[in-house]
């Protein structure tokens, strides 16, 4: 849920989905500027992205932001990522430890919690937003390391962004509509548009395209199978099994009989499991990457 109001008349439900329908295809022919990636993280990206940057360059860029910086120490220290019982304190060894792709997200989440949207009505929408985008991203990331541990960094970067788009429509929506951001009509609205304006922003943001297409098919399960099947179906599995990690009731065999779940091989009493075993894990993670 992205907020809580009332229920919008009847007649308010056209006007969103044709909001978000014109936004969308704006966003195709690139008629809507698009957000910069915002500053420290698009530092980050660079240096990342740059095969001949070294390790004391990468460390440099980090610790020039120092909230940034204690927030990925944070993370590496977490109990699910520390190679040993010994804290992690030195930058350099968190870049190994971490790898490229959990820094980046790190520095992107922290990055877009920050934003300031000129809207403190938007506030609590935003911080919602992202604690189910945070949770989404270690589900994604266990599980992935539980299955195929080779993509488990990429798994927890795709399930961070997969509600990219729905932050780029709360920005943009007018206040008119969101007034009826708890609606069942705006639920169903943003559902189906936002996967396409996430992945617009991601390939402006020159985002893997493994990420952008996971990103992109997260709610279509009867697409045409692809070489990015898995990394797309893990996200919309962790995308389902978010509300499990409160309510373990909400569990059941309807919920692993949709196609991600049976391409994924996941029964029943895997996602128990993954609750029972990797529950701490996954409180760990989230908690190192909500800030």
């Amino acid at each position: 849920m992205i907020g809580q109001t009332a229920t919008p008349r009847l007649s308010d439900e056209p006007d969103i989905a044709d909001f978000l329908r014109k936004l969308s295809l704006e966003l195709a022919s690139g008629d809507v500027r698009l957000p910069s990636f915002p500053g420290i993280a698009m530092r980050v990206q660079q240096v990342l992205d740059d095969p001949k940057a070294s390790r004391e360059r990468i460390v440099k860029v980090i610790g020039a932001d120092t909230a940034l910086a204690a927030r990925i120490l944070k993370l590496a220290n977490s109990a699910f990522l520390r190679p040993s019982t010994k804290a992690v304190t030195d930058l350099a060894q968190v870049v190994t430890i971490l790898g490229h792709q959990l820094v980046r997200c790190t520095a992107v989440s922290f990055s877009l919690q920050q934003m300031d949207l000129n809207n403190p009505d938007l506030k609590p929408l935003l911080r919602q937003l992202w604690l189910t985008s945070t949770l989404i991203a270690s589900i994604a990331h266990v599980l992935a390391h539980r299955t195929r541990a080779k993509r488990s960094d990429e798994a927890m970067v795709a399930g961070l962004m997969q509600s990219i788009g729905q932050l780029f429509i709360l920005a943009n929506s007018p206040k008119s509509l969101l007034r009826h951001g708890g609606s069942e009509s705006w639920q169903r609205a943003v559902h189906t548009f936002h996967p396409r304006i996430g992945s617009s922003i991601l390939k402006h943001w020159k985002f893997p395209a493994s990420i952008v297409t996971a990103v992109a098919n997260q709610n279509t399960w009867d697409r045409k199978l692809g070489s990015d099947e898995y990394l797309t179906d893990l996200v919309s599995a962790s995308t389902a099994l978010a509300p499990c990690a409160a309510d373990r009731s909400r569990l059941s065999p309807e919920l692993v009989s949709t196609p991600p779940f049976q391409r994924l091989s996941l029964s029943l009493e895997d996602c128990k499991t993954l609750f029972i075993e990797a529950g701490g894990q996954i409180k760990e993670l989230h908690a190192a990457l909500t800030f």
